[in-house]
Parts: C-alpha cells; sequence; structure tokens
C-alpha cells in the first residue's frame, strides 16, 4: 500500500508540474503577443505621419506664399508693370515650380517681415534677410543664396572717403530701418540721429535730393541704385561689414527648409543670373 500510495503521489506531483508549466507557457505567450501588436500599432502610427508635413499644408492649399519687401533692388522691386520683381522673387517661383502651386507675394515693410511670418501670413520671406543669431532665434535660415556687406552710397559731389568720418556728427546719415545698415550705424559708427526710411530706394532719393549726406546700405542695392541715379549718386567700394543673405522659415518646418536647399543648390546658375538680369532691370525702373 505504500508503494501504491508513492507512485501516486508521484504521479500528481508530475500533472501538477505539468499544469504549472503549461499555464506560464501561455501567459508569456499572450504577453509576447500582447507587445508584438503593440509595436506593430506603433509602427502603423509612425508610418501615418507624414515626414514633410509643411509641404504636404501647402500642397493641399495650392497656393506658396513669399513675402518681401520691395524697394530694395535688386532683389525685390516694383517692376515696370507694378508687381513685386528681384532675385528674391524668382527664387521664390521656384520654389513654388517644385512644389507644383501657384505662387503669391506679399509685399509690406520690412520691419513686419518676421512677426507676419510668425503668425502664419505666409510661407517663407524673400528679403534679402542678413543671417543674425538674433534673427536666427525667431526664424529658421535656408542655406546662403547671396553674399554683401554694408558701404556707404553718397550723393556723386560728396567728400566723404571713409565711414569713420561719420562719427563726426557732421553729417546727416539715412538707413533702411531694422536692417543689418541701421543696426551697424547705431551700435558700430554711435549714430543716434539717423533719417530711417522703410527701403533703400526712399534712402536714395533723399540723398539725391539734398535731405541727407550718406547711406548705410547693403553693397549690391547700393550699386543697383548708383545706376539708377545716373550721375546723382556714388558709393564708396570698401564694405565695412560681410553678410550672408538668406530666406527665412517658421521655425518648426524642416521639411520646407530642406526643399528651399534643394532648390537653392540645384538653382545657382540661375540665381547668379536672375541678379544680372534684374541689375540690369531695377536700374531702368
Amino acid at each position: 500500500m505504500k508503494k501504491k500510495f508513492a507512485l501516486v503521489c508521484a504521479f500528481l506531483m508530475v500533472l501538477a508540474l505539468a499544469g504549472c508549466g503549461g499555464a506560464d507557457s501561455s501567459s508569456a505567450s499572450t504577453a509576447a503577443s500582447t507587445v508584438s501588436s503593440a509595436s506593430q500599432a506603433g509602427a502603423e502610427s509612425q508610418e501615418g505621419e507624414s515626414a514633410t508635413p509643411t509641404l504636404d499644408a501647402i500642397k493641399e492649399k495650392g497656393v506658396f506664399t513669399l513675402m518681401t519687401a520691395t524697394g530694395f533692388p535688386p532683389f525685390e522691386y516694383l517692376g515696370a508693370d507694378g508687381q513685386p520683381a528681384g532675385v528674391d522673387i524668382d527664387v521664390g517661383q521656384m520654389i513654388a515650380d517644385e512644389l507644383g502651386v501657384e505662387y503669391e507675394v506679399l509685399d509690406m515693410d520690412f520691419n513686419l517681415l518676421v512677426e507676419a511670418l510668425k503668425s502664419g501670413k505666409g510661407d517663407m520671406i524673400g528679403a534679402a534677410m542678413t543671417v543674425t543669431p538674433e534673427r536666427a532665434e525667431q526664424v529658421d535660415f535656408t542655406d546662403t543664396y547671396a553674399t554683401a556687406g554694408q558701404v556707404l552710397l553718397l550723393p556723386a559731389d560728396s567728400e566723404i572717403t571713409d565711414v569713420e568720418q561719420l562719427k563726426s556728427g557732421e553729417y546727416t546719415a539715412t538707413v533702411q530701418a531694422t536692417t543689418t545698415g541701421d543696426i551697424y550705424a547705431q551700435e558700430e559708427l554711435g549714430l543716434t540721429d539717423l533719417l530711417q526710411f522703410k527701403n533703400a530706394v526712399e534712402c536714395a532719393s533723399a540723398l539725391a535730393n539734398g535731405k541727407a549726406d550718406a547711406a548705410v546700405l547693403d553693397n549690391v542695392a547700393a550699386a543697383s541704385l548708383v545706376k539708377t541715379y545716373d550721375g546723382q549718386l556714388k558709393m564708396l567700394e570698401e564694405m565695412v561689414t560681410q553678410e550672408d543673405y538668406a530666406l527665412a522659415v517658421a521655425k518648426g518646418h524642416e521639411d520646407l527648409v530642406e526643399l528651399a536647399n534643394q532648390v537653392i543648390a540645384e538653382n545657382a546658375d540661375a540665381i547668379a543670373q536672375s541678379m544680372t538680369e534684374h541689375e540690369a532691370a531695377a536700374s531702368e525702373n
């Protein structure tokens, strides 16, 4: 009897162990299945999110909107038809063509551009905007598509030969408000009594009409204005700053920055040709 009892106990223990083992295996299998399902769902969710949300939104809207500030030839000015024209306008058209959508240009004062971009009034700023650390805190910049620097634009009969002469206080200087020329004149030259205008064209007009003695402007715009005011204005060739121009995009729209960089890289020759053509066209207007 003892032998039989022992055998029965052993048999029951084997069954119990087999039952426990079966339960653990089933639980592990269920857990693995749950993890697998969750991972698959996560992967599907990630696949469902577009890698180009900004570009998708522009394509859905059907219009790419560039914001600019005319009055800064050859980058942006009013053409013979009264519409915005210039290098930046052409680059914007290249981006719109790459997206396959319509193109719209909004013209406004330069000092309003960044806030307008941040509030969503347009998709990009194309306004010969110099890349600065302060601006980079508010917007994202594309790669550089042009370089420039600040120079002095003067009446043709001016005796000023050096930017340092402006520090004497004997001359009236004019600048385009909120630009790097404005910042340079105030912070580097210490000029506080400046005539601030909304664009470079108005600065040149002040010089030609005897309202100012010198303008601190980007060299490309200054050179274009010398041609426009044939014989009335001159430019000192020495650049007092070195600057990079880039397009500006609202923070977080990396896919649009990437597309713009691609367009800039692939159209370097076309952009250079645009510069030449608009330098000539702007001087005729």
